[in-house]
């Protein structure tokens, strides 16, 4: 019997999967052989199923161990992309299949199919169900490998029917695949799921109770599996990874002789492993020690690392089991307590305390002159502040002398030059390439660059390649790659066809304003520009290549390309010069504004006057709060974000000064808005006015911390740029402090310090006015010599935004009354910089952080390490002027008793009067803040007085808070 195409087809088409099984039983040897060549072709040319690619699967998978002569072969068409739904074929046919026709290479189909699952992949629950079976009807053991592993697991969780303990018990391979859970890292999350049970979702992992209950009956060899699990815990992984390891522990309830037995892995988990970990591994060590199984030199050696920790609760229970321990044990106080003096270096200070109060308890017991009692004495001594004193009087030694040691603040780096310029069509091909995949800023403006220095350089042969491979991305859309895929083709001499010519038209010819929605539209547009011109008349050069990575454009390189524009008779491309106009960085040299009047074509006159005039003036930017409401008019979300207006007064605007400096926002926030797709584009785009970028970028800053967004890789791009610091700037890094995800804050804080290492030198330095992109010391602007906080921008002319507004600059206690949405921001003095006093930018930032998470809208949870790593990094002064501005509002928004049914107060804020909004009782973690703030203020050696932290020391009680604030406000009193 022979089965054709279009009988194979009917098949399909009636669904009747027995039919077709009887049929392929049916077939002679020579029928199987020209069945696989049709079969292995159809599938090579992507099967052409007309109805349902489900059936097909089924039908083509009952076809291919009909007539497939090997294991291989029959893989081969298995693992096609178009083969790959192994759930629908029907395995009890499949198998059928092959014992009819006797083949012995089940096994080795299995094992094939099995070894090509990805190490991070994982087959559905049918798939390896399918996999499986073919192992089973060879009687051969599936490769050891984490795909394998991982999609074991998820069929094991994913099985309909019974209990996972069931299932457990019946899997062949459980004795081969359980063991390897243990070994590979990362797989916790394959089995960490819950269930639904009759009273509804539980999340709790089933895994550890089902392993457990295997082990309680025999199934499973207990000491094996106690013995995996410490091993698993004390490797370490992410905590996600490792919560049901902890939860298969507690489930196995090791005896005490069990713990004892693997003392050294609860050592180890102790001194490395995630806190949840090491809390377990604390509790089964105090258990060993408690039954007098632990030796004290295991603890000892154990205790250091962890008191080095900064979890509080693994340092405090440590500190608590040696001061019992050097209890029981006095003779040997002085080995216990030189660990113990690890803990005077963690940065909680109440961690310092309690460390010193142990040590104070059992000193008598050490012996004075012993090498213990001397390295006991010496790091308990040099303590800073209040507790160095308390240790030196302890010692009966004087205070250590001089001020306090404070963290030397890294320099900001200059900016970095431009990469030199692309030389030949294989550099730019290799650059284009990467570009596709990696969209930079720098890698942008260099093609673009090289796509007109090498135009009719024979860009074809090598070009044209690239445009073949990734044809997805220059296809005839709208957008920067599309248009770069017409400037190449424009480039090689090629003609733009119907469709791109008429795209190329809408963007060079009509109205600007109907395609500058956002920024990022600009780059769009100047590729357009320049595609249009390749292909018409060919401009020799692009005037706004930057000089520098950060965007800026040297003057007097300007001056040098237009007129080497002016000798060939040439016009310059209208967006090109007005993104160098952008870029352009302000001069007063005399000798750049000579040369520039000398130029005599309209662009030459327009720079000249762009450059006597001082450049596009700092625009104003308003502090803005967008508010989503209920029902009843209460703000049930709030987002702060900046407005921008135009500071000009005369007629010398260009187009994209209209379209990058007024920005008018909406009353509710936008969740949807994204301004940076390529952060450094934005940032290049205006590199002397970083409030601009930050003003547009601020919703998405602000997503990384009221939604779940991650990139905050603009903050430094902005640091590092010039200008004014204005609401959009401060307001952005405070969201950035406030951001959800680790390397979001870390990107922040490395904003931070740059800002704090411009605004005033790590090292004291001959003063000298302010150039180029660096801003001065002296409150200036980065591109003027005229101070930026009089109320003037840089061409002295117009108001300007100096990113300090009333609330950042005076005291606290006066609070910012100006309406949310529409008052003006409007600059004021500048304080003084003195010696070691910080910019006012950082009192800007505090006062954001004050305002955001008085409410809650940023979580303080998240600020309070990202202000400790500035602090610790060397920005200490800087750290403290944001404290100083935040701590008021946050105060004053922890009312003293608060009924326990009311859990939320009416109170004023910065921005709005107090019946809009309603403020927590405290905001969780103040206390946290307090304590950096009194660290930072030791330091320093600041003296100050924060308005409102009198009033919760008066308070009184035993609270964490009032404690806090007492030793802060302590810190801070005169003398």
């Amino acid at each position: 019997m022979l089965i054709d195409e279009a009988v194979f087809d009917r098949y399909m088409r009636d669904s009747d999967g027995a039919a077709l099984t009887a049929g392929l039983l049916a077939m002679d040897e020579r029928a199987r052989v020209a069945l696989c060549t049709d079969l292995g072709a159809r599938i090579k040319q992507g099967v052409r199923w007309w109805r349902d690619r489900y059936v097909a699967t089924e039908f083509y998978g009952l076809a291919v161990i009909a007539c497939a002569p090997s294991a291989a072969r029959a893989a081969t068409m298995l693992l096609h992309r178009e083969m790959r739904d192994w759930d629908e074929i029907p395995v009890g046919h499949f198998l059928e299949i092959a014992r009819a026709r006797g083949l012995s290479w089940v096994g080795d189909l299995g094992v094939r199919l099995a070894r090509r699952i990805p190490a991070g992949g994982v087959l559905g629950s049918g798939d390896w169900r399918f996999v499986a079976a073919l192992l089973a009807e060879g009687k051969t053991d599936p490769p050891v490998t984490e795909g394998v592993v991982r999609s074991w697991l998820t069929a094991v969780h994913s099985h309909p029917a019974g209990p996972l303990t069931d299932r457990l018990r019946g899997e062949p391979f459980l004795d081969l695949l359980l063991p390897p859970v243990f070994e590979i890292d990362g797989l916790g999350t394959e089995f960490g799921q819950g269930a639904w049970t009759d009273g509804g979702w539980d999340p709790a992992p089933r895994f550890p109770g089902a392993v457990a209950e295997l082990v309680a009956e025999g199934r499973l060899d207990r000491e094996r599996i106690l013995g995996a699990t410490v091993d698993r815990l004390a490797r370490g992984d992410r905590p996600v990874h490792l919560r049901p390891f902890v939860m298969l522990h507690a489930a196995l309830r090791p005896t005490v002789t069990e713990l004892a037995a693997h003392t050294p892995g609860y050592a180890r988990m102790l001194s490395e492993a995630p806190s949840t970990v090491a809390t377990l591994a604390q509790q089964s060590l105090r258990a060993v020690d408690e039954a007098g199984l632990l030796e004290l030199v295991t603890l000892l050696e154990a205790s250091g690392p962890a008191l080095a920790r900064r979890e509080k609760t693994v340092v405090k229970a440590q500190l608590t089991w040696l001061d019992r321990v050097a209890r029981r044990t006095p003779e040997r106080a002085g080995e216990i307590l030189v660990p113990v003096t690890e803990a005077l270096h963690h940065p909680a200070i109440e961690i310092q305390e309690r460390a010193l109060t142990v040590i104070s308890r059992h000193l008598p017991h050490v012996a004075a002159g012993s090498a213990e009692h001397a390295r006991i004495a010496a790091a308990a001594v040099a303590m800073p502040g209040a507790q160095g004193a308390r240790a030196a009087a302890m010692f009966g030694v004087a205070p250590a002398a001089g001020p306090p040691v404070v963290a030397a603040l890294a320099p900001a780096p200059p900016a970095a030059p431009m990469p030199p310029p692309i030389r030949s069509p294989g550099e730019l091909a290799e650059e284009v390439s990467t570009l596709v995949h990696d969209e930079t800023a720098v890698r942008w403006e260099r093609v673009l660059d090289g796509l007109v220095t090498l135009a009719r350089s024979g860009l074809g042969e090598t070009l044209g390649p690239v445009l073949d491979r990734y044809p997805g991305r220059f296809h005839n859309s709208w957008g920067r790659m599309a248009f770069l895929g017409a400037a190449i083709r424009a480039a090689a001499g090629q003609e733009p066809d119907l469709v791109m010519s008429e795209r190329l038209r809408a963007a060079t010819h009509g109205p600007l304003s109907a395609h500058l929605h956002t920024p990022t539209a600009v780059l769009s547009l100047r590729v357009a520009e320049i595609a249009a011109g390749l292909a018409e008349t060919p401009t020799p050069a692009l005037l706004a290549t930057p000089t520098h990575v950060t965007g800026s454009l040297d003057a007097h390189v300007l001056v040098d390309r237009l007129a080497g524009l002016e000798t060939t008779g040439r016009p310059p491309l209208p967006l090109d010069f007005q993104q160098a106009l952008l870029r352009v960085r302000r001069t007063t040299d005399p000798a750049t504004l000579a040369r520039a009047e000398a130029l005599t074509s309209p662009a030459g006159r327009q720079l000249a006057a762009w450059l006597r005039s001082g450049g596009l003036p700092d625009p104003v930017s308003t502090r803005f709060e967008q508010c989503t409401r209920d029902r009843d008019g209460n703000v049930v979300v709030r987002r702060v974000v900046a407005n921008l207006e135009s500071a000009r007064t005369d007629d010398d605007r260009i187009v994209l000064e209209d379209a990058l400096v007024s920005l008018t926002r909406r009353s509710r926030p936008d969740y949807q808005a994204s301004y940076a797709e390529v952060p450094d584009v934005l940032a290049m785009m205006v590199p002397h006015h970083r409030e601009i970028a930050a003003a547009w970028a601020l919703p998405g800053i602000a997503a990384l911390a009221d939604q779940d967004d991650s990139d905050a890789s603009l903050l430094p791009l902005l640091a590092e740029a010039a200008g004014p610091i204005g609401p959009a700037m401060t307001t952005a890094l405070a969201y950035g402090f406030g951001a959800r995800h680790q390397n979001d804050r870390a990107a922040a804080v490395d904003a931070f310090l740059l800002l704090a290492a411009t605004a005033w030198p790590p090292a004291p330095t001959p003063e000298k006015p302010a150039t180029g992109d660096q801003p001065a010391a002296t409150g200036q602007s980065a591109d003027t010599r005229q101070p930026a906080t009089t109320g003037q921008s840089a061409d002295t002319r117009q108001p300007a935004t100096t990113g300090l507004s009333a609330a950042t600059t005076e005291p606290a206690a006066a609070k910012r009354s100006r309406s949310a949405a529409h008052e003006p921001f409007s600059p004021a003095p500048e304080p003084q910089v003195t010696g070691d006093t910080a910019q006012g930018f950082a009192s800007g930032v505090g006062a954001e952080l004050g305002d955001l998470c008085s409410d809650g809208t940023v979580k303080l949870s998240r600020v309070v390490p990202a202000l400790n790593d500035a602090f610790e990094a060397g920005a200490a002064v800087a750290v403290w002027e944001t404290l100083r501005a935040a701590l008021p509002p946050l105060l004053q928004s922890s009312p003293p008793n608060l009924p326990a049914a009311a859990p939320n107060l009416p109170t004023a804020s910065p921005s709005r009067p107090a019946s809009a909004r309603v403020l927590p009782a405290s905001p969780r973690n103040l206390p946290d803040l307090l304590e950096l703030a009194t660290r930072v203020a030791s330091a320093t050696g600041t003296r100050d007085d924060i308005p409102g932290l009198a009033a919760v020391v008066a308070r009184g009680g035993g609270s964490r808070l009032v404690r806090e604030a007492k030793r802060l406000h302590t810190t801070l009193a005169p003398g």
